[in-house]
């Protein structure tokens, strides 16, 4: 009879916590949003805004504000905001006060690509990204005979002038002539350098350091017209 009564009130128990569980989800569902905040990983990139996000979901009848959590469709809100070219990744979710944040992380372009017809980013995984009316970012330029850059040695030559914080701060223009050899425009002084094929990069870039050390470093940047890094093994460089 002991044991019977025990085992009645632990189901008892369990009722009660099941009935106290299910009133606290249904009250959860019907508390109202009272906070949005738009959240970015990083700040390098401000190709979208608060503002923006805000626009965006009050078109698409998604904002969250003033709606309870039932009301809330948040895949759809993740899907609109994912679905504008500048975001990489986004993620939604809810507080415990039934506020909703969204963190956000925008794509990094690597270079901007400037022909007659059309202009655009290109990002850190080689797809394109349109050019913004909102931002500008500050990368290396790609001008000429730039065909198929997205697929080819091009794109992994501008990845690594973009990854490298030393040569980022030295090369701000690839022009790519028709024969395929690429010349670099670097920020200091009035020389050109050509790459040649978009081929052995790290190599060539070896070579050029050690050529800035040892050659510029004691002639000066305004010594040199031309470095050229098409041959193996020797820099052959055009006095003015």
């Amino acid at each position: 009879m002991k044991k019977a009564f025990e085992i009645l009130s632990w189901l008892m128990l369990i009722a009660v916590i099941v009935l106290l569980m299910a009133f606290s989800v249904k009250n959860q569902q019907l508390v109202e949003c009272q906070k949005f905040e738009v959240m970015a990983a990083s700040s390098e990139n401000h190709f979208i805004n608060d503002k923006m996000i805000n626009e965006l979901l009050s078109n698409k009848n998604l904002h969250p504000l003033g709606k309870t959590r039932a009301e809330i469709a948040m895949d759809e809100i993740e899907k609109s905001i994912g679905n504008h070219t500048s975001i990489k990744e986004v993620n939604a979710y809810f507080d415990i006060a039934g506020n909703v944040f969204v963190e956000i992380l925008q794509r990094s372009p690597i270079a901007r690509v400037a022909t007659e017809n059309n202009s655009f980013y290109i990002d850190e995984n080689g797809k394109r990204m349109p050019l913004s009316k909102v931002y500008t970012a500050r990368t290396l330029v790609i001008t000429g005979n730039v065909h198929f850059i997205e697929k080819g040695n091009l794109f992994l030559l501008a990845k690594f002038i973009a990854e490298n914080p030393f040569w980022k701060a030295q090369i701000m223009q690839i022009h790519a002539e028709n024969n395929g050899d690429l010349i670099l425009i670097p920020r200091v002084g009035y020389h050109q350098i050509v790459f040649g094929k978009p081929i052995d990069i790290s190599e060539k870039f070896s070579k050029l350091k050690l050529m800035y050390e040892k050659g510029i470093s004691e002639k000066g940047w305004n010594h040199y017209s031309q470095i050229n890094l098409k041959f193996k093994n020797q820099i052959v460089c055009t006095k003015k």
